[in-house]
């Protein structure tokens, strides 16, 4: 597993900064609950990025699957 794709996806990237602007959103918050939330939807959305990053090379497996099942279909008729 290469960290390299990760590192240098834009979505991963985008996101990872996003800490910045949520800590200093957080900053001027009241400390409960609401706070807590704000940096779960942040960390949630790295997820996110980071999931996708790691889905790629399933999703370019899958398209051409379906490439060759249009291909085989065009064949047959």
């Amino acid at each position: 597993m290469s960290i390299g794709k990760y590192v240098t996806n834009p979505g991963v990237i985008g996101a990872a900064v996003g800490a910045a602007t949520t800590a200093k959103r957080t900053q001027s918050m009241p400390k409960d609950w609401r706070r807590l939330l704000v940096w779960g939807v942040w960390l949630a959305g790295l997820a996110l990025a980071i999931a996708g990053v790691a889905m790629q090379e399933d999703d370019r497996d899958f398209e051409e699957e379906v490439e060759a099942r249009k291909k085989e279909r065009k064949r047959r008729r």
